[in-house]
C-alpha cells in the first residue's frame, strides 16, 4: 500500500502538472493541451492528474490562476529593490515586466484572460489572483495619487494603464504588429503618452 502524501508533497505534485501543462500550452499549442498529453510528458499515470484536477476544465482554471500569480511575481521582481525610486519610474517597471511576460509567454498570457466559462463569476481563489495582481501597480498610484503626483484617480488610471499594455501586448502576438524597431517606437510612444496624461504638472 502506498504511502499517503504529506500536504507539502500533494502541493509539489499539482505544481509540477501545472508546469506540465503549461510547458504544452506553450510549446504544442492549445489544441495538444490534453489530460493523456499531460500524463505523458509529466511520466505518471493516465489516472494520475484526475486526483488533482477533476477534469480539463479544472485542469485550465488552476493554469489560469497560476498563470495569472507567475504575471504577479513578475512584476514584483521588477520593482524589487527599487523602492527608492520614484513611484512614477516603478510603475514604469511594471509595465515593461508585464509586457515582457505577455510576449515571452503569448498562448499563457491569453489564457489567463481568456475566461472558458464567461458566465460564471470568478472562484475565491481566482479572484485573489485577480485582486493581487491589480494591486502591484494599484498600490503605487495609490500612494502617487496621495503625494500629488498624479492627474488621475488611481481607479480609473488602472484600468487605463491595464487596457493600454493588453492592447500592446495583443496586438502584437497577433502579429498586427512587427516585433523589431516598430514594436519599440510604439512601446516608447504609449509610455510617453500615458505619462504625459496621468503624471500631475501642476498646471491650472
Amino acid at each position: 500500500m502506498n504511502k499517503p502524501l504529506t500536504g507539502d508533497e500533494i502541493t509539489e505534485k499539482r505544481t509540477m502538472l501545472l508546469d506540465c501543462a503549461m510547458s504544452i500550452l506553450e510549446n504544442e499549442g492549445a489544441g495538444a493541451l490534453t489530460v493523456r498529453r499531460l500524463a505523458e510528458s509529466a511520466g505518471v499515470s493516465r489516472q494520475t492528474p484526475y486526483l488533482y484536477f477533476k477534469d480539463k476544465a479544472a485542469l485550465v482554471d488552476a493554469m489560469r490562476i497560476a498563470g495569472l500569480n507567475r504575471l504577479t511575481e513578475t512584476a514584483q521582481a521588477a520593482v524589487a529593490g527599487a523602492e527608492q525610486r520614484d513611484l512614477v519610474e516603478q510603475l514604469r517597471l511594471i509595465g515593461e515586466a508585464y509586457v515582457r511576460f505577455g510576449l515571452d509567454n503569448p498562448a499563457l498570457y491569453k489564457l489567463v484572460f481568456t475566461p472558458i466559462r464567461p458566465d460564471e463569476p470568478p472562484t475565491p481563489e481566482h479572484k485573489e489572483a485577480i485582486e493581487a495582481n491589480q494591486n502591484v501597480a494599484e498600490a503605487r498610484m495609490k500612494s502617487a495619487w496621495q503625494e500629488g503626483l498624479l492627474a488621475m484617480p488611481p481607479d480609473r488610471l488602472n484600468n487605463v494603464f491595464w487596457a493600454a499594455l493588453h492592447g500592446l501586448i495583443s496586438l502584437r502576438n497577433e502579429g498586427l504588429i512587427a516585433d523589431g524597431e516598430i514594436f519599440e517606437q510604439i512601446r516608447a510612444d504609449m509610455d510617453y503618452v500615458l505619462a504625459c496624461g496621468f503624471i500631475n504638472r501642476g498646471e491650472k
